[in-house]
């Protein structure tokens, strides 16, 4: 039995790659892997992700980011890496729907300097990156550390430097039988937070959100294809 490890946010699910990390190895070596390519084993390794990654979530980490994320007094960052940006955005996207103040930290050196700067005190950071990370994510969460900001990882492992940083950490499987990480693990850990937080925030979250589909009924912006 792999030892359990004795981070916080850890669960024996995870324990095993938190015990021994492996570098996460390029695409550019991976895509000379001998793997399978069938639907099934496509099916198997998405499935595994999914379920390793919301049985790693804690009620201690879960509970922390929600109390926050439904303060509507408290800003939210979003900051995500590339690989990652789509499921980021995709939360982002949701999450400002249920209430104000969500912003995804982006763009170039000065864009994203100029967005931590003005960051309030209060803000919330949801920080997303998966081995490797990319150097400008570790360092725009290194600057929200140093103001003091309350920042939650999602990540691959306990070891990374930014389950090492955050105040409550959520661990997510990426694994893949491709040259590529999967990002369904993530996807499922951060819907699961949106849908937490439209349960709090039920009453204002219903209002927003039939202006939305109001609007978007008024421009005639959505069709059903007829």
């Amino acid at each position: 039995m792999a030892p359990r490890c004795r981070f916080r946010a850890c669960s024996a699910s995870s324990c095993a790659t938190c015990a021994t990390p492996t570098k996460s190895r390029p695409a550019a070596e991976r895509i000379h892997d001998d793997t399978a390519a069938s639907v099934a084993a496509h099916a198997a390794a998405e499935l595994d992700n999914v379920r390793s990654s919301l049985a790693a979530v804690t009620d201690t980490a879960l509970d922390a980011v929600i109390e926050r994320l439904a303060d509507l007094d408290r800003p939210v960052l979003v900051v995500s890496g590339d690989a990652s940006a789509g499921v980021a955005q995709q939360f982002a996207g949701q999450l400002g729907q249920l209430r104000s103040g969500v912003a995804l930290v982006q763009g170039s050196a000065v864009s994203v300097g100029r967005q931590l700067a003005l960051a309030a005190p209060n803000s919330t950071a949801i920080v997303v990156d998966l081995r490797r990370y990319e150097q400008w994510v570790l360092d725009a969460h290194g600057t929200l550390v140093d103001r003091g900001i309350w920042c939650a990882g999602v990540t691959d492992s306990v070891l990374s430097p930014i389950a090492q940083r955050a105040d409550a950490t959520f661990l997510v499987s990426a694994a893949a039988v491709g040259p590529f990480d999967s990002h369904l693990g993530t996807h499922a850990v951060l819907n699961l937070v949106t849908t937490r937080v439209a349960a709090e925030l039920r009453s204002s979250a219903a209002d927003r959100l039939t202006a939305i589909e109001g609007a978007w009924g008024d421009s005639g912006a959505l069709s059903d294809g007829a």
